[in-house]
């Protein structure tokens, strides 16, 4: 996979290398080319921890006599791990879909990189030619993306102006049982399609 800029799902490596004609943003560390490790992990690692902490809740009942009357969700602390969770998943989908863009173009030039977002837990860009995809968790229950204009103008975007931005904003819903759904606009989400459309609209919009 020579010349491929792209996150792997199980360790990722860093580059200080620019594209040229452009610097990498300096609140964001790369995430990928060649460089540090870093162990890539998600929050979905482990599914049995309500389990585990049922198990945790009655140990400490059986050693101390003490019947454990707090609630049975907490859907703060739901809310929380499964905004991390499915931005992860948007994430691993992402990466995918650029791995096979940047091998499948015949030009270094071009290609797409991902970073990470500094002092986040899930956040990351894509980047491409002095323009920017941010995706984040604005709150539990919340994942912004949000398009950065670097430059004057783009190929896609003729009207873009410098620092420009543009914010679509994913909302958990609650359902049955404590069932959360991802919304847009009142409209569930499944992350194969968003990706296609983000990254079709990322790739016209960037194109120099």
């Amino acid at each position: 996979m020579d010349g491929i800029d792209f996150l792997q799902k199980s360790s990722i490596r860093t580059t200080s290398t620019a594209t040229s004609g452009s610097t990498s943003p300096s609140a964001a560390n790369p995430m990928s080319g060649v460089g540090a490790e870093i162990q890539a992990r998600g929050p979905r690692q482990d599914r049995l921890g309500w389990i585990k902490e049922l198990v945790r809740s009655e140990m400490r009942m059986e050693e101390t006599g003490v019947v454990d009357m707090t609630p049975v969700f907490d859907p703060r602390a739901i809310l929380a791990t499964e905004s991390l969770a499915f931005i992860e998943d948007i994430k691993t989908a992402f990466i995918d879909a650029c791995s096979a863009f940047n091998q499948l173009k015949s030009s270094a030039l071009g290609r797409v990189k991902i970073y990470a977002v500094a002092n986040t837990h899930a956040d990351f860009m894509l980047f491409r030619n002095g323009y920017k995809l941010i995706v984040s968790v604005k709150e539990p229950g919340a994942i912004s993306l949000r398009f950065v204009f670097q430059g004057a103008a783009f190929g896609g975007y003729a009207g873009a102006t410098a620092g420009q931005q543009d914010e679509d904003v994913l909302i958990a819903r609650w359902g049955a049982f404590g069932d959360l759904t991802w919304t847009y606009q009142d409209q569930p989400v499944k992350i194969e399609y968003l990706v296609r459309y983000y990254l079709t609209r990322f790739i016209r919009e960037s194109a120099r």
